[in-house]
């Protein structure tokens, strides 16, 4: 069994594709890492899945205790906890809060999950997860393989992956690494970022490739952390990126951010949700406000430019992590640039 779990696969390797978002030809040139493509629709699968698997193996290696997965999450982590499970054949339970939408906890609940909805944000769902969930159940008989969203170091090296493959990519491409000039990110608690800058550390580029690491207003937990030279935690999420939802990144998070000098980049509720829509038609992939944050820098290369404190030309690359996730229709996209 413990060979067969280590043979499925739990994530998919995912396509690096120019794309031209800039009406600009003399802009830099724009590549997209499509993590819309995985099984649970976001990065997320990569560094969830990697821990669930990798845990499963330690414990029926260790004893024959039934195993269940209990995941937080403002959605996207959950689905991914939940999709990864299907496959694996594992029971699993998902808090999400109340901002979650209806239709993202239907889709957990499709894939066989359970799904508990508590708490304004996912810090308080985490909380009833770990103390009324998770501390309720027999450990005796049960092995509980908790499911953090961002916050552990083997989910980082499975999102690490993201920088092996476009390593990969460009090599297949023939196209000299030297020309990247940024990674884009999306980022909420630092789990996706983390594991971009594990990457980049394996391949020894963390000082020669930036990272722009992008929050909406009222999500913006590390551009406050790093303006104020420590960290911050907010009092609570004030912005339509939901999926964004912590309200704090890792120390490791800010430690990265600080030695590397990360670029943060904050943007408006209405500037992601006009991208949103304008990307969703252009792509014709749903695009949440979160993975929209990344992508508004592809059609305004001069916001990549005022954050690098330099110039690009049209031989220079910047690559956005398009990081996916599905906790957004095209309806609910439509209300919330009409309220905004």
């Amino acid at each position: 069994m413990t060979n067969q779990t280590n043979e499925i696969p739990v994530y998919n390797k995912t396509p690096l594709i120019r794309e031209f978002l800039s009406t600009d030809p003399d802009s830099p040139q724009t590549y997209v890492k499509y993590e819309t493509l995985q099984p649970g629709r976001s990065f997320k699968s990569r560094g969830i899945g990697t821990l669930i698997r990798s845990r499963v193996i330690e414990t029926r290696r260790s004893g024959n205790k039934s195993i269940h997965v209990f995941s937080s999450s403002g959605g996207n982590a959950g689905y991914a906890a939940a999709v990864t499970c299907s496959r694996l054949s594992l029971p699993c339970t998902v808090v999400v809060p109340l901002t979650t939408k209806t239709h993202m906890v239907k889709k957990i609940r499709d894939v066989g999950a359970e799904v508990i909805v508590i708490g304004e944000h996912w810090k308080e769902a985490d909380s009833h997860l770990t103390n009324e969930v998770i501390g309720k159940i027999d450990k005796e008989k049960t092995e509980a393989i908790y499911v953090h969203p961002f916050n552990d170091p083997t989910i980082w090296e499975g999102h690490s992956t993201i920088v092996d493959e476009i390593v990969e990519s460009l090599n297949n491409d023939q196209v000299d690494i030297s020309r990247v000039k940024g990674i884009v990110c999306s980022i909420g608690g630092g789990g996706l970022y983390n594991g971009i800058m594990t990457g980049l550390c394996r391949h020894n580029l963390a000082d020669k490739i930036p990272v722009i690491a992008v929050e909406t207003i009222g999500t913006d937990a590390l551009s406050r952390s790093l303006k104020q030279d420590k960290m911050v935690t907010l009092d609570k999420i004030t912005s339509i990126a939901s999926s964004l939802g912590s309200v704090y990144v890792t120390q490791e998070t800010f430690e990265f951010a600080r030695k590397y000098a990360t670029k943060s980049i904050t943007l408006t509720d209405d500037e992601v949700l006009k991208t949103s829509l304008k990307y969703t038609d252009f792509s014709n992939y749903i695009t949440e406000p979160a993975c929209a944050a990344a992508i508004h820098l592809g059609f305004y290369p001069e916001i990549t430019e005022k954050a690098l404190g330099h110039r690009l030309d049209k031989d220079d690359i910047i690559i956005i992590i398009a990081c996916g996730g599905s906790t957004c229709t095209y309806k609910d996209l439509e209300t919330m640039a009409t309220k905004s």
